[in-house]
């Protein structure tokens, strides 16, 4: 039994247990495998969703790359939840701890036993960013490896659309028959869902991190093309160990202005607001949502994409993909960041630019429905919209912060000013929607929805049926301290902080308050009260004695891991962890 590789970290291991040996000789490993580099292949695989199900082909290549690289491949998981199964549901609370506590286990998969380096594969919502939380934390060698997406489906009808439906059958406008019709054909593969939602977004941002191989993000998951990607994923890895190449070495700041530079350029999920700042900081870099709010000024929005634009996501991956967005704005990214290849951004982009077939063989999916690639992804020159699209505002309704994704919302709502109507749970702003108690310029009032007071849930049912309302879409808005869906479109903030529970301005708004929303002044303040304008001098005074009689509500969970996030959850302006 080799024991003469002291460098790595499973070996020195050996070296102080000698019951471990033992015990993976009885998994059938050989002698000859206990000396090999030992790699961790953790993957979300699992009956959650179509984003995980299709793994366990994925699992098998990358093993096998690790195999043929001389390595021995570990295969464990850590399944995730569905946001869209448990969207509406009690189920949602758990969406934003299920991220780390996922990060946690696979931690402690990758310290807990004597792994050299790790594999993770993932695709969707919380998965992307637990793997890449872990390997920020775990410091290992690492690859992530995206999961891919659905092929699109009939019509291009998505699964979010579902909703919007849903609403519409609830109050007689829709037949039942024609949304069970879309039910059945809106998930037809694996793969992550086929639009610009928090799942694609978070692959994106893996590859613009430099922690996947270039072009990797957002393979249509039927494709054996995702399958080569997983075998030579495996393959690199075991150079990566070979070579001691480790997450420090990639996870600059610079790589992090580089994801959000991308994110901009696809008009990415808001929830990378709560992700990347909690992923840089276990890097060890400081990175916040004014970061986002200052580069996303300055970039385009590049894709054509659902649920913004027109396409599905499947077609920008045949447009070119993270490459192509990179190669157009190449002039704003860091090209000297290092990444699992153990080139620079700059020498990978290079080298895709010399390759004849990277582009050839992905346009030609495009030439078999007859777009062109500058229809799915822009030339800089003419951009889907002219900034990156996400805004950060405050005020005295948001201290410390709040986020608007200005580029799907109507230009006429940049500027508003409404009378709040206040509801303490969705599920009461929900019923005012479907029962049309709403009026147009209106401002919707969500708290006790931040992740002390229910961990956070997106409140994407009152946000469809807002922006499926042709009249509600373009006069009215939700303010909350919640979150939104990926797919989330028309007049929404959310992320207000601090949140009610904590206290938060949020807590003191009133039925009938004026509420003030200025995107371009980055602005969110209550300026009137019982409906007329009052000074800020005098709106201070009112929140202030507000504030001598509010009491906060009890949590809502007082068992669980929702009572433990209740108890250590950070602010949503800090990324809303448990660490």
């Amino acid at each position: 039994m080799d024991r003469d590789r002291p460098q790595l970290r499973s070996q020195r291991l050996r070296l102080v247990n000698h019951q471990g040996d033992a015990l993976r000789l009885g998994m059938n490993w050989t002698e000859e495998d206990l000396g090999k580099p030992q790699v961790l292949v953790d993957s979300a695989y699992g009956m959650g969703h179509p984003g995980t199900f299709h793994f366990r082909e994925l699992i098998e290549e990358v093993s096998n790359g690790v195999y043929e690289s001389g390595g021995k491949p570990g295969v464990f998981a850590v399944s995730d939840i569905c946001d869209g199964v448990v969207q509406a549901t009690s189920g949602m609370s758990y969406s934003l701890i299920s991220r780390d506590i996922m990060a946690a286990m696979v931690e402690i998969h990758a310290l807990g036993h004597p792994h050299d380096g790790m594999v993770l594969i993932s695709g969707n919502d919380k998965s992307v960013p637990a793997h890449l939380l872990a390997i920020a934390r775990c410091k290992l060698p690492a690859i992530h490896l995206p999961g891919g997406t659905q092929l699109n489906a009939p019509d291009y009808v998505t699964s979010n659309k579902m909703w919007e439906m849903g609403a519409a059958v609830e109050r007689g406008e829709l037949p039942r028959e024609d949304l069970e019709s879309a039910q059945r054909g809106a998930c037809p593969t694996c793969g992550a869902c086929q639009f610009m939602g928090s799942a694609s977004t978070g692959q994106v941002l893996a590859e613009a991190l430099g922690l996947a191989l270039p072009g990797s993000a957002l393979v249509p998951a039927p494709l054996t093309k995702l399958l080569r990607y997983a075998r030579a994923t495996g393959k690199q890895l075991v150079d990566m160990i070979e070579r001691d190449l480790t997450p420090q070495r990639i996870l600059t700041r610079e790589a992090f202005e580089n994801a959000i530079v991308l994110h901009a350029a696809i008009g990415g999920s808001t929830n990378a607001l709560l992700h990347l700042p909690v992923i840089a900081r276990e890097a060890g870099v400081d990175i916040g949502i004014d970061d986002f709010d200052r580069i996303h000024r300055r970039v385009p929005v590049l894709a054509n994409v659902k649920t913004t634009g027109r396409y599905p996501v499947e077609y920008f991956w045949y447009a070119g993909g993270v490459p192509a967005v990179m190669l157009e704005l190449r002039e704003m990214l860091h090209l000297d960041c290092l990444t699992v290849t153990g080139k620079t951004l700059g020498e990978n982009l290079d080298e895709i630019e010399r390759d004849p077939f990277f582009f050839a063989e992905r346009l030609g999916y495009l030439n078999n429905f007859r777009i062109d690639k500058e229809e799915i992804i822009r030339p800089r020159s003419e951009p889907f919209a002219t900034d990156g699209g996400l805004a950060i505002l405050y005020g005295n309704l948001a201290p410390e912060g709040a986020m608007i994704k200005t580029f799907s919302v109507p230009e006429q709502m940049h500027v508003h000013t409404g009378p709040a109507r206040v509801f303490d749970f969705e599920d009461e702003a929900i019923h005012a929607l479907l029962q049309r108690q709403i009026s147009p310029g209106d401002v919707l009032v969500i708290r006790y929805e931040g992740p002390r007071a229910n961990g956070m849930p997106e409140m994407y049912y009152a946000a469809a049926i807002l922006s499926s309302d042709r009249v509600l879409n373009t006069t009215t808005a939700i303010v909350t301290d919640g979150r939104y869906s990926g797919a989330m479109r028309g007049p929404c903030i959310g992320h207000v902080a601090p949140e009610a529970l904590d206290g938060g301005p949020i807590a003191l708004v009133e039925e009938g308050d004026l509420v003030s929303i200025d995107v371009p002044e980055r602005r969110l303040d209550i300026v009137g009260v019982k409906g007329e304008h009052r000074p800020p001098d005098e709106i201070d005074a009112v929140l202030t004695q507000r504030r001598g009689i509010w009491r906060p509500q009890a949590s809502r969970h007082d068992t669980g891991i929702l009572s433990l996030y209740s108890r250590v959850a950070r602010s949503s302006s800090d990324g809303a962890s448990i660490t």
